[in-house]
């Protein structure tokens, strides 16, 4: 464990705190990283807002730290009304954090624009994960409320990148660096992840079982490739190839339509005897079985930031299937240490998962490198850059 510094650190993300008992839970991928903040500093401050009922269902990690204090900011509302009401929203509640050192605002986020309003020490940072302006082009235009959503994402883009003159940014790709370096008040690039060095599973090689299993891990959303994904399960199957396809993860929707529909889709198709859903998974040990039993990662979206889980499936020594997109491309390489292939492209999806099943030699190579850089970003090394940065400013 670090030493801890005496610094007062505040942190904010949008995803709510869930309360059971005396425990503060959290989704896993951010209560690792906000146990690992907790154990850098003196005193954490959540300023967070409170789960409802479904939002709960996603908290399956209790915060370990015991020197956080929750900023309650009440119940999440809809964006649109936080960027309205976020005086209502913080104003007093942002006192409680008056005399924290520093103030990190996971975005990009409906509130990021605004907290410099009622938060005015100089040390208040932007941790920047994503870019709400990318993707906007794959948005349905179609309805009165779609055009409302774009214009609000493009409007909350706009002042975001304004208030960056005023903050220090620690974006976690080489693409995010590069859009805000002439516009932040400074910028240090970071890497996000949920892998501790506990959580690494070495092995030479997977594929050696007649079975062949596929693994999918996160939202379960279209948007991921997950309908394309399915369609090239057919397509294996149909080359003769013994694959079965996992889905684990979450839905946002309590009535899983996503789900229900790619069962539907699997069923047109004959392989919703190959396909199954493992539902979401406690971070650690549980999570880490799934990725520790399967044979090939694969994440065929349409955009992202840098998936989190691409470091946990590298971390079991699974070799990794991904879309070129988001900053994907920036910190992995073709046929090095994983697949890249097209967004929405079944037919790369089939012959880079036939090529991984064929070529013993390709596969170990990509699960060794992958291995080595996976390492280079854990929890540890991550979060104590994150502290780093935020003390050389304090000097």
């Amino acid at each position: 464990m670090p030493k801890k510094l005496t610094m007062k650190l505040a942190f904010y993300y949008h995803i709510p705190i869930t309360q059971r008992g005396d425990g503060l839970f959290l989704p896993g991928y951010l209560g690792v990283f906000v146990d690992s903040l907790a154990n850098s500093v003196e005193k954490l401050f959540l300023v967070m807002h409170e789960s409802n009922e479904v939002e709960a269902r996603e908290s399956n990690y209790c915060i370990q730290s015991k020197n956080i204090h929750w900023v309650n900011l009440g119940k999440k509302t809809p964006a649109w009304h936080r960027a309205l009401f976020y005086t209502k929203i913080l104003k007093l509640k942002m006192k409680e954090i008056d005399g924290c050192d520093a103030f990190i605002v996971r975005s990009p986020t409906p509130l990021s624009p605004y907290f410099h309003k009622f938060y005015k020490n100089p040390n208040l940072y932007f941790m920047v994960v994503g870019d709400y302006a990318e993707g906007l082009e794959d948005l349905n235009n179609k309805t009165l409320r779609d055009k409302l959503i774009k214009k609000f994402l493009i409007y909350n883009d706009y002042l975001f990148r304004k208030t960056m003159k005023r903050v220090h940014v620690m974006p976690n790709s080489p693409r995010l660096f590069e859009k805000y370096k002439n516009i932040a008040r400074s910028i240090h690039q970071i890497r996000t992840t949920t892998l501790s060095v506990n959580d690494f599973y070495e092995r030479e090689d997977t594929c050696l079982n007649e079975r062949i299993e596929l693994l999918y891990t996160g939202r379960i959303d279209a948007a991921k490739g997950l309908f394309e994904l399915t369609e090239a399960l057919a397509q294996l199957r149909k080359n003769n190839k013994n694959v079965y396809l996992n889905f684990v993860g979450w839905e946002t929707e309590i009535e899983k339509p996503v789900e229900k529909a790619l069962i539907k889709k699997a069923e047109s198709l004959g392989v919703s005897n190959y396909m199954v859903f493992h539902g979401m998974k406690k971070i650690g040990a549980e999570l880490n079985a799934m990725y520790q039993m399967a044979d090939i990662y694969i994440i065929p979206s349409y955009q992202e930031g840098f998936p989190r889980t691409i470091w946990e499936a590298m971390a079991n020594s699974l070799p990794v299937i991904a879309s070129k997109v988001g900053a994907i491309p920036d910190y992995l390489t073709n046929e090095v240490d994983s697949i890249l292939i097209e967004p929405k492209r079944i037919d790369e999806i089939v012959n880079s998962v036939t090529k991984v099943i064929d070529n013993k030699h390709l596969r170990k190579t990509i699960i060794k490198n992958a291995l080595l850089i996976a390492r280079e970003n854990t929890l540890e090394v991550q979060t104590k850059r994150v502290i780093t940065i935020i003390k050389e400013n304090l000097n």
